[in-house]
């Protein structure tokens, strides 16, 4: 397999963990029931940025509001959105606030682009690769949602089809 291909791998699981941060923020927030829902917006360490965004129920995966700090809500630009680069040329802070990002965010960024690269490397061809990848991508994002009820059964749901979909490239 040629270096390129390889690259393009890894950096396709680096965008990947990227949108798997995305979903691991914003899913629970989206799914909360009425009891985590008002324990937020009560709660004094929620920061009101993200309060209104709560009570609006506008942190969705369907309608997208642009990637910004939970802290102070600043907005990131896409020079600030480069997966595990802007994070160690920030020193995992934000920009505006200081305030620190944590290392889960660049560990499942990274574990995420090796894991592309090693099925993409190890598996020939691309749909198979591909297929696998997606299918850690959604354990991840299952794994580390479990907790939320409501959004259990929506991500079981969810897995049933994709499990039913990669049988269908399995025996392709």
């Amino acid at each position: 397999m040629q270096y390129f291909e390889i690259g393009i791998w890894a950096v396709l699981g680096l965008i990947m963990g990227s949108f798997v941060n995305v979903c691991l923020a914003r899913l629970p927030l989206q799914y909360a029931d009425e009891k985590r829902r008002s324990r937020l917006l009560t709660s004094p360490e929620t920061p009101p940025f993200l309060k209104k965004h709560i009570r609006d129920q506008s942190l969705s995966l369907s309608k997208p509001a642009r990637s910004f700090c939970f802290s102070c809500g600043h907005q990131l630009r896409w020079f600030e959105n480069i997966p595990v680069l802007s994070y160690l040329l920030s020193s995992g802070r934000c920009r505006k606030c200081n305030a620190a990002i944590g290392i889960k965010s660049i560990w499942t960024e990274t574990i995420h682009g090796l894991v592309y690269l090693v099925f993409g490397w190890f598996l020939n061809g691309w749909i198979l690769p591909l297929a696998i990848s997606i299918n850690f991508s959604f354990l991840w994002i299952l794994g580390n949602c479990w907790n939320c009820q409501q959004l259990r059964k929506v991500l079981s749901f969810a897995g049933a089809i994709l499990l039913s979909l990669n049988l269908g490239v399995y025996f392709y």
